[in-house]
């Protein structure tokens, strides 16, 4: 058990105590140090009947008695108010040494207990890691320490959990956005839930823009996958060029009819909501989810990844700042306004969720301040291809853009929305599935047009990205990009863990929650911001519950290692009773790959010295073919039996988490170490036509070497001396790429290839 705290605020002395005295302590200068703690103790909700003090003292024996107060019995209590088992998690005697252990922030333990420093002691104490996650202040405030007042009550720089969530204002608006992808000449209509706490004030807002939010229609999705089972397509040499796209949209013409505002909007029950956002609107943060167009409510299209769906969601903060109309229904009867809002909004979400927030964040929209954008897409291209080969997101072989549009399109789950709009509906999944192009697999101008990279230079709010780096669904390369590219000006931050596409605010040994309140308060109350957040907090791979602070993704230094010293040669293709079962389950693939009974060079390298990856390997490779088409597919293992972090986090608790009072709860979880035989590190592809950049088709000359340049998805992985790293080179893949079972020979001079390791 490790814990890692990022979101402590420092704070002067007098500072603290000013906040102590908010809190209802009375920081009394007169009590003698038993004394304040005894004070602080008897005001919090605790049965202080179950506390040991000492090794033969209870909490009331030791009052009373005349033994002093010392720094050892101080934590052996705080040990207990946070939530570890004297005698099972710490021993009475060694309550310092575990407190070291598990890395819990602690007071200068070699100062003098005085009352100055009695007090410091318990302001840090409050702040720490509770062994159920959360904070103690927060979980000391769930448990009636405040009143829910629908006021804001601030603890270091956080906003405590004072709203009540017993009588939450639920509400639907219909917001017009600036885009009429069904072409009937209005404005899409953008349904868009709210909910609120009661407040007489202005509230700011943390908004979830998710496309799955009121529906999905998996049949559609299912009968749209694509056949993976066909040959590799050769390409005509030539230049491919695009344009960057404008988010200017037409203007409709303006219809001269009075409509009159109105407060009596639609309201609805239940629905998804996110953790997080549950977390933040018992702090008195609206909570606003929307789906955008083409989904179940609202109008339109669905455009999947481009400015038109990031329009349709952009809107609503541009409705909260007054710069954009809402409606109380799909008919325009009556215009909404948000009366409620103060302006200010932090967008937040994983996967889908995440990628909006980036593609709004590239509009600059005023409003926007912050994002927590986790494992979000940043280039559509990226998504579902690679260097001008097909690539399906890991775990779903056959999917495209125009499978996930006909998941996403959830207005044909009601018969009238299907009844007048599927026949557009079909024309325009039909023209997508065509733009998008599977043949060629290439860069184009529709995936330019979902591409946010090329508009960085607009963000203007915050960024905090979230991803993991053993995430090969939504693969690093979209952070990292996204992160490089952004100008100097803006600030940005990274939460880098070892999971694969998971949450990660429900984790013991990680104050996210918390790091993110601290943040919101700042940004979205108008309150300065003291957090001194690291550039880069990244989870070390090979120890549990440890996470470290960085400078950067990405360093500049970097170490080669020559591949071999023979020509190493692999075919592309299979028995058909191998090429079938592989096709049926691409995880026995998988495993075969990975063990060295597939068909590929497999290359072993033995570690000499401790090394930290931080960034994209790049293989550098001198390869032949006697073919005219072909594709290179590379895996590098950490290889070798030794314990490893699962990629999927582990139920510790269930329903441990309070996220108010009594309102709702989350699970408690953490990545665990396991025995494993091997670790995936990094992989990449590339169809061999490309090989001279994303924009470039060339011929591929048989039985002709040629310099190929692979770099891999961007990491941050240690390495220990002694470590082995296999690279695995080979052609097809049958989890990612077009099954092609050609006959070709691949060849791989390995005393002329290279892999090279970025590091520090």
């Amino acid at each position: 058990m490790k814990f890692n705290q990022f979101s402590i605020v420092k704070k002067e002395k007098s500072e603290q105590l000013g906040e102590l005295k908010n809190l209802g302590f009375s920081v009394d200068k007169n009590l003698t140090e038993k004394e304040i703690l005894n004070d602080f103790l008897v005001k919090i909700p605790f049965d202080l009947s179950t506390l040991q003090a000492t090794d033969s003292l209870d909490y009331f024996e030791f009052i009373q008695s005349d033994e002093d107060l010392t720094w050892d019995i101080f934590y052996i209590l705080a040990l207990q108010l946070l939530g570890f088992t004297a005698h099972f998690d710490f021993q009475i005697n060694d309550a310092l040494k575990f407190i070291k252990e598990v890395n819990l922030p602690i007071f200068e333990e070699d100062s003098s207990v005085n009352k100055d420093n009695v007090w410091q002691a318990i302001y840090l104490l409050l702040v720490t890691r509770t062994k159920s996650g959360v904070i103690l202040i927060e979980k000391l405030v769930s448990e009636n320490l405040l009143p829910m007042d629908n006021n804001y009550h601030f603890f270091n720089d956080k906003s405590l959990a004072t709203f009540d969530t017993r009588n939450l204002i639920r509400e639907v608006v219909y917001v017009e956005s600036p885009v009429d992808t069904d072409n009937n000449m209005e404005y899409d209509l953008i349904k868009v839930q709210i909910i609120r706490p009661k407040f007489d004030g202005k509230l700011p807002s943390v908004m979830t823009a998710s496309p799955y939010h009121l529906g999905i229609n998996i049949k559609a999705n299912d009968d749209q996958l694509h056949d993976m089972n066909v040959e590799l397509s050769k390409k005509e040499s030539h230049e491919i060029k695009v344009t960057d796209e404008t988010s200017e949209f037409p203007k409709l013409p303006e219809k001269a009819i009075l409509i009159p505002e109105s407060d009596e909007t639609e309201k609805f029950s239940h629905g998804w909501t996110y953790t997080l956002n549950d977390y933040m609107l018992a702090r008195g943060f609206a909570s606003i989810y929307v789906a955008g167009v083409g989904t179940r409510g609202s109008d339109g299209f669905m455009t999947s990844g481009d400015y038109q769906q990031v329009a349709s969601v952009t809107a609503v903060i541009d409705w909260l700042n007054g710069r954009a109309k809402a409606f109380t229904d799909r008919k325009r009867t009556s215009r909404v306004v948000a009366n409620w809002s103060n302006g200010k909004v932090a967008m937040t979400g994983k996967s889908y969720l995440g990628t909006l927030a980036y593609g709004a964040a590239t509009t600059g929209v005023d409003g926007l301040e912050v994002i927590v954008a986790e494992a979000g897409i940043t280039s559509w291209y990226d998504y579902y291809r690679e260097n001008g080969a097909i690539s399906s997101p890991g775990g779903y072989p056959g999917e495209d853009l125009d499978v996930l549009a006909a998941l996403t399109y959830s207005k044909n789950l009601d018969a009238a929305d299907y009844l007048k709009n599927n026949d557009f509906y079909q024309k325009e999944l039909t023209q997508m599935t065509s733009d998008s192009d599977r043949t060629t697999g290439d860069y184009n101008q529709y995936w330019h047009d979902r591409n946010y990279r090329p508009h960085i230079n607009k963000v203007k709010a915050d960024i905090i990205a979230v991803h993991g780096l053993q995430d090969w669904n939504v693969k690093p390369i979209h952070a990292f990009e996204y992160l490089k590219d952004l100008p100097e000006n803006v600030t940005k931050h990274a939460f880098l863990h070892h999971g694969e596409h998971i949450y990660i605010n429900n984790w013991q040994s990680l104050d996210f929650s918390e790091t993110i309140n601290t943040y919101f308060t700042a940004k979205l109350l108008g309150r300065k911001l003291n957090l001194e957040l690291p550039e880069v907090v990244w989870q070390e791979n090979n120890v549990e519950q440890s996470f470290k602070s960085l400078d950067r993704f990405g360093e500049k230094d970097a170490t080669s290692f020559k591949l071999g010293s023979e020509i190493s040669s692999f075919e592309n293709q299979y028995e058909q009773e191998k090429y079938d079962s592989y096709s049926k389950n691409y995880r026995t693939f998988i495993t075969d790959l990975y063990t060295d009974k597939a068909n590929a060079s497999v290359i072993d390298i033995k570690i000499d010295d401790d090394i930290l990856i931080n960034g994209q390997i790049q293989l550098n490779l001198k390869v032949k073919l006697n073919d005219s088409k072909g594709l290179l597919s590379a895996q590098v293992l950490e290889y070798g039996d030794k314990k490893r972090l699962n990629t999927l986090a582990t139920m510790l608790e269930p329903k441990e988490i309070d996220l108010g009072h009594n309102f709702q709860f989350d699970d408690l979880k953490e990545l665990k170490l396991a025995d494993s035989p091997y670790k995936l590190v990094s992989k990449a592809l590339l169809n061999l036509q490309n090989r001279n950049g994303l924009l470039q088709v060339d011929e591929i000359p048989a039985d002709t070497w040629m310099d190929v340049k692979l770099d891999l998805q961007p990491t941050i992985y240690q390495l220990k001396k002694g470590d082995s790293l296999r690279v695995i080179i080979y052609s097809t893949d049958f989890e990612l790429t077009v099954r092609d079972n050609r006959s070709v020979t691949y060849e791989i001079d390995l005393s002329q290839s290279t892999i090279t390791l970025p590091h520090r």
